[in-house]
């Protein structure tokens, strides 16, 4: 017979167990996702987009109890030479600036997303992400806005403001300098997610 302080010992975590349980929600990154980059030269503006997303990704949304929104986490992995500028020269040269061909990837990992406040039609969320470009990663601050539906899909979108050169990426050049490439440019995301399964943990 076990003694009754064994038994105890054995039994008393399962009846006092007091370790926050939360929610945690698996979002796959579909394929209708997007990633645009939208700079400036002296004489213009420019957009190029990533429509063509095809990789396996999953985000996670922890849930502690009592809340709403709790924390993102997860990575995003962008294929270089999807980009399409709208005009073949541009996107030649864009492609050549983030070199596709030696870094056939571009990264977005959400290092933790909160919510910072919320619409009747929205949550905000802030955190950070780090992008990877070139071999090279950056941590920066971002605000996100996160949409719902009723059908386990959602859209989580974001847009953050960059340097080429904090990637040691010198801005093109063309025309003797005629024209040139702003250093600052806006990396714009889209995902559009699918909730995979719900489970609770302890």
């Amino acid at each position: 017979m076990v003694p009754f302080q064994s038994l105890l010992i054995l039994i008393w975590p399962v009846l006092f167990d007091t370790s926050p349980k939360e929610e945690v929600i698996n979002w796959k990154v579909t394929r209708d996702s997007m990633l645009e980059v939208l700079g400036t030269t002296n004489v213009s503006k420019f957009t190029c987009e990533n429509y063509e997303y095809t990789g396996q990704e999953y985000l996670i949304q922890r849930i502690p109890e009592g809340q709403e929104v709790g924390q993102w986490s997860g990575e995003v992995r962008i294929t270089s030479r999807n980009f399409d500028c709208d005009n073949e020269l541009m996107t030649k040269d864009f492609k050549k600036t983030i070199e596709v061909e030696k870094f056939p990837t571009i990264t977005v990992k959400f290092l933790g997303l909160t919510k910072a406040s919320e619409t009747p039609t929205q949550k905000n969320l802030m955190g950070q992400v780090e992008i990877t470009m070139v071999g090279i990663s950056r941590i920066y601050d971002i605000s996100c806005v996160f949409l719902a539906s009723q059908n386990n899909s959602a859209l989580l979108s974001g847009e953050r403001r960059i340097q080429l050169s904090d990637f040691n990426i010198e801005p093109p050049e063309k025309f003797f300098g005629a024209l040139k490439v702003s250093d600052s440019i806006a990396v714009n995301f889209y995902l559009v997610l699918e909730r995979q399964d719900l489970m609770t943990s302890d």
